[in-house]
């Protein structure tokens, strides 16, 4: 059993005060609360966020079949290539007005009043199309109705393009050398929703730090623990060792979480590393911020500024601390480009760490 001395079990009666009163502490919980949500069915969320800036991901997905008012000819070719689509049902209306009042009662989902020319002729072809008000309802339709529309205009092109003196098509080797973009989904986990959940914990120990000095200083106790056998160094660095501590905690949990959704994440063990060491740079730049401040107004104001700086600046670099966790959880980083990441920013740690100790260190209330 490890032995701690003087000084460290100093720094430990602080840490577990700390501790006591961080479980009292509703924000906190609620913020505990709300990562546990999300990372414990982060699939179902990860499918309905990304649907909403890119609808192409319900594509894969079984909807209820759309029923489409078709305004035109039983002849019509793009009447004849709606009926075989599986996921639409088509209704034939000789008279837009009897169409659009079974729209209006929502009998039917959508209007195509199909084009009066054909494929063989000159003119131009035409196709109104009339969706619903409703953002999603409309989003479903314009989905359904994407294939079968661009099968219409396709037919028609290669009908129309055989009188063009001189035409040959330009062949694409995008498809035959099978060059793949990866997915939204894909994208949206490992580039977002992972190196937030991971660091999101370090972002709030950045401010547990500020409330705990500059409570001390509001509530005019920090002379009293002055006064008790710890130093001044003892006490931040015992409120400094619960807030890092907590970080890596919380981001194994949710990453196990993920793990249970069936999401894979590789290197788990230099992510907990990354997220530790950032949170410890946070947690030196605070505590320092708030010795120098005292008042929790402006820390957090200040901490709030320069988090946000780092957060926007963050992904301008290939291996800043978020890109960093992306790289390791999908492998496409080797192993000596990481480690020598992760002691860079262990170097900055440490540096924080010393420009700490000497603000401590030059604190009028350090005795």
């Amino acid at each position: 059993m490890i032995r701690l001395g003087p000084s460290g079990s100093k720094m430990k009666t602080i840490a577990k005060k700390e501790f006591k009163e961080l479980l009292s502490e509703k924000t906190f919980i609620l913020a505990i609360v709300i990562q546990l949500f999300i990372a414990s069915f982060s699939t179902f969320l990860v499918i309905g966020l990304t649907s909403f800036y890119d609808p192409g991901m319900l594509n894969n997905v079984e909807m209820e079949s759309t029923s489409i008012a078709v305004v035109g000819l039983e002849s019509d070719e793009l009447y004849q290539i709606l009926q075989e689509e599986r996921n639409v049902k088509t209704y034939l209306y000789n008279d837009f007005r009897m169409a659009y009042t079974d729209f209006f009662d929502r009998n039917v989902d959508a209007i195509i009043v199909a084009p009066a020319g054909t494929a063989e002729g000159t003119g131009l072809l035409n196709v109104d199309i009339y969706l619903p008000k409703s953002e999603i309802k409309a989003t479903v339709v314009s989905l359904q109705l994407k294939e079968p529309l661009e099968r219409y205009e396709q037919s028609v092109r290669d009908v129309r393009t055989q009188r063009l003196e001189g035409y040959e098509p330009i062949e694409f080797n995008i498809i035959k050398r099978e060059i793949r973009t990866t997915s939204t989904y894909f994208e949206f986990i490992y580039v977002a929703l992972l190196p937030l959940l991971v660091f999101t914990p370090a972002f709030i120990s950045g401010g547990l730090i500020v409330d705990f000095i500059t409570e001390e200083y509001e509530r005019k106790t920090m002379e009293l623990l002055l006064v008790s056998p710890a130093s001044m160094k003892e006490i931040v660095s015992g409120k400094a060792f619960l807030a890092t501590l907590i970080v890596p905690l919380q981001s194994l949990a949710w990453m196990l979480l993920l793990s249970m959704n069936w999401i894979r994440i590789h290197n788990p063990v230099q992510i907990l590393l990354v997220v530790t060491i950032v949170a410890f740079i946070l947690v030196m730049a605070s505590t320092m911020i708030s010795i120098l401040f005292r008042d929790r107004g402006v820390a957090q104001l200040l901490y709030s500024l320069i988090l946000i700086f780092l957060f926007m600046s963050s992904y301008l670099f290939t291996n800043s601390p978020l890109n960093l966790v992306t790289r390791l959880s999908i492998e496409s980083i080797g192993a000596l480009e990481s480690w020598t990441w992760i002691g860079i920013y262990a170097a900055v740690g440490f540096f924080l760490y010393i420009a700490m100790l000497t603000v401590v260190k030059h604190d009028p209330n350090n005795i």
